[in-house]
């Protein structure tokens, strides 16, 4: 049936009149389509009759691949409501709102008939962490086909962009006013009655063995080397493990003046592999060749240090031991991740393990881990009553994990004609994401060395794609000083890709670049399939405007889009200026935001954000890649100022 005729059927009949075609029956969907093995591997049997307590009467709707059941995917309830399933989470970047436009768009529905479960792993299907971008691109999909099912006797096809009437408009975010108004429940305002509150005792060192502890509490706890206590009160329970005395065997983490050196002495060579999502090596031509016929040669090093995320809500968990298993709530970006984490160290069955995710106030990757929660579960376990675990702000600095600290160094050539020729890239320890080259270079090697790091490291918005798009970048800026080229053209003289080129340029005409004067500076990259430029302004050491231009195919919710992209610039600007952990051979020493500088109200720039909608082309994610050019284009802009190259992060003129 033609789209048309499709759309005004579904006009003419709600869903209510869908839901009476379909209400006798339990239908079983098969997915046509492509999605992570993680999804179609999961094999937890759900509890109907946990959902239909939970939804209430109506229908559910499962989907299977090859004899293989996908999960519960939505449920039509008998007033008409719609709910959508997903083991996707909100860390406050919308994607509850855009899931519930995707329902809304896909089945004629007014948004505010969607609503959507998240994060619960007994109710939804695992749908892979909340990292990486892979939302948009990937869940997104699946859940408009899931509802292209739900009416899938009429056409097998999603409603095409030219027909969209939710999509591709904004929507505010479906949770606003609850935010606002304080009546959303974070992870941290959850209370359950009768339960206990646990507080951890930590060394001071950032790694320690638990040699022995002296204690008058009798709720006192050890586990191997975790020691902590439970008590009816939060206050109570932290002058509880105030008074025990333990003793802790520290490691030496060395001299942080000798991490860099480090990290390429014990490095690791790139082994090519491109089965996987961040190849640890591109490689093309000769390097020695280009070298050989350089016209004119470069080389430099650049260094980013450890820094933590500091979202705006600490972690948090509350643990319950019953019959049925051990069943947790905790904010968290991978709920699956941390069921089978909790299974392994209990020696359960992950169906004996529930995670439930309530909102979480931010993550940027400090949340896949199942810290909190397997502090809270054991403390339950021994108290034999629910307990709540709450880290402070210290905790986080202390026992998080950080952004991996990074060691880049790059040889590079430029021909007579002025284009680049030759470029060799190494990265120590941070990692491969973002590092292939966008630019046409005939001869490159771009290759990540694994390296043992003194301090506890994990995933940071955007993995490494900071660290490499800040070295590539600023190093770019620097070859086209050298050339004597404008930074504009220089890139456009290099660039092959018209996505690319035309976010500089759009870019560029937006910030007037080259029509006035004044302390400005640029960067463009291509990450998770999204194609940008951000120019910027300086005035008096501080950025004064902000530019950029983003392409990442179909706009879905223009109003959230910008809304990530601003965010993400406004963070990427605190790692280029201000951000820093300081540690010493037992540990961080600025462990409260008194000692450690993010960006403040005062330190926002004017930002524009230019979006280049392309709806034939399926939207990419972009909770992640806007941040990547923020330190190079501050870095080229504050060289403009000074007349020095920064090659090191945090940036101080």
């Amino acid at each position: 049936m033609p789209a048309a005729a499709e759309l005004s059927w579904l006009s003419r009949n709600s869903a209510t009149t869908l839901l009476s075609i379909l209400r006798p029956l339990f239908l079983v969907f098969t997915y046509h389509g492509t999605a992570r093995s993680r999804i179609l591997n999961n094999k937890m049997k759900f509890n109907r009759r946990q959902l239909f307590e939970t939804l209430g009467a109506g229908t559910l709707f499962q989907f299977r691949l090859n004899g293989q059941t996908l999960g519960t995917r939505l449920h039509f309830a008998e007033d008409g409501t719609v709910t959508l399933l997903t083991g996707k989470v909100d860390i406050g970047q919308g994607s509850r709102t855009l899931l519930t436009q995707c329902v809304a768009e896909e089945l004629e529905l007014d948004p505010s008939k969607v609503k959507v479960i998240m994060g619960d792993t007994a109710l939804v299907p695992d749908d892979g962490g909340t990292f990486a971008s892979l939302t948009t691109p990937q869940t997104v999909p699946i859940v408009r086909q899931a509802a292209v099912e739900a009416r899938k006797h009429l056409s097998p096809n999603v409603t095409p962009p030219a027909f969209w009437k939710v999509l591709g408009k904004p929507l505010k975010n479906v949770s606003g006013r609850a935010i606002v108004t304080g009546q959303l429940k974070y992870s941290t305002d959850l209370k359950l009655p009768g339960m206990l509150h646990g507080k951890v005792i930590r060394s001071d060192a950032h790694q320690a063995e638990l040699v022995s502890y002296e204690s008058a509490a009798a709720t006192a706890f050890r586990d191997g080397n975790f020691l902590g206590v439970y008590a009816p009160g939060e206050r109570t329970a932290a002058i509880t493990a105030s008074g025990i005395r333990a003793e802790w065997k520290a490691k030496n983490l060395g001299n942080p003046l000798d991490v860099f050196e480090s990290f390429k002495k014990n490095s690791t060579p790139p082994v090519a592999n491109f089965k996987v999502r961040y190849p640890p090596l591109f490689e093309k031509g000769s390097i020695a060749e280009g070298l050989r016929t350089a016209a004119t040669k470069h080389e430099a090093s650049y260094q980013l240090p450890y820094i933590s995320h500091v979202p705006m809500e600490p972690r948090s968990a509350i643990a319950i031991w019953d019959d049925n298993g051990l069943t947790v709530h905790c904010g968290s970006q991978v709920p699956f991740g941390v069921r089978k984490q909790l299974a392994g160290a209990f020696g359960l069955k992950e169906q004996k393990v529930r995670v439930i995710v309530p909102a979480t106030g931010g993550g940027f990757g400090s949340k896949h881990g199942p810290e909190v929660a397997l502090e809270a579960a054991r403390l339950a376990k021994a108290a034999g009553k629910p307990v709540r675990v709450a880290w402070t702000r210290e905790e986080e600095f202390q026992a998080g994990y950080y952004r991996p600290a990074a060691l880049i160094e790059v040889r590079s050539g430029l021909d007579s004609a002025g284009r680049i020729c030759a470029w060799d890239f190494h990265n120590y320890n941070s990692g491969p994401s973002s590092l292939a080259v966008p630019y046409a270079i005939p001869n490159h090697w771009c290759g990540f060395h694994r390296s043992p790091s003194p301090l506890r490291q994990g995933p940071y918005r955007s993995l490494a794609a900071v660290a490499n798009t800040f070295a590539r970048e600023m190093h770019v800026s620097e070859l086209a000083a050298l050339a004597k080229q404008d930074s504009v053209e220089f890139r456009l003289r290099n660039i092959e890709n018209a996505r690319l080129k035309e976010a500089i340029e759009r870019a560029a005409t937006a910030f007037g670049w080259g029509k006035r004067k004044g302390v400005f500076g640029m960067a463009c990259n291509i990450e998770k399939d999204a194609y940008m430029a951000l120019f910027t302004e300086m005035e008096k050491g501080r950025v004064r405007r902000m530019v950029m231009a983003f392409d990442c195919g179909a706009v879905l919710n223009p109003e959230g889009l910008r809304n990530q992209i601003e965010g993400a610039l406004i963070m990427g600007m605190g790692g280029a200026l201000y951000e820093e952990l300081h540690w010493d051979n037992r540990g961080v020493k600025n462990r409260s935001l008194r000692d450690y500088r993010v960006p403040r109200f005062a330190d926002i720039p004017e930002i524009e954000v230019i979006l280049i909608d392309r709806r034939e082309i399926t939207a990419a994610g972009a909770g992640e890649s806007p941040i990547t050019v923020a330190a190079p284009a501050i870095g080229a802009a504050l060289h403009a100022a000074t007349g020095k190259w920064f090659r090191a992060l945090p940036m101080r003129s």
